[in-house]
């Protein structure tokens, strides 16, 4: 039995547009799930359905409870 894939914020995937959605899967599927987002001297390994999903915030990224990680 398969599982849902979560976004990041704790829901299924909710992409309105299912090519987004197809688009967003085939990155993940070539690169990964996560992509490291890099704001001046600090890092995060951020979900790309996130992303994809919700945008992100250079002034909320480090509140949203991805990894930070090493530049």
């Amino acid at each position: 039995m398969a599982t849902e894939t979560l976004c990041a914020c704790g829901k299924p995937l909710h992409y309105s547009n299912p090519e987004l959605q197809s688009t967003i899967q085939a990155l993940v599927d070539e690169l990964g799930e996560l992509v490291k987002v890099t704001i001046g001297k600090r890092a995060w390994m951020v979900q790309r359905h996130y992303i994809a999903l919700h945008g992100l915030s250079s002034v909320d990224v480090q509140y949203l409870g991805f990894e930070e990680v090493i530049p």
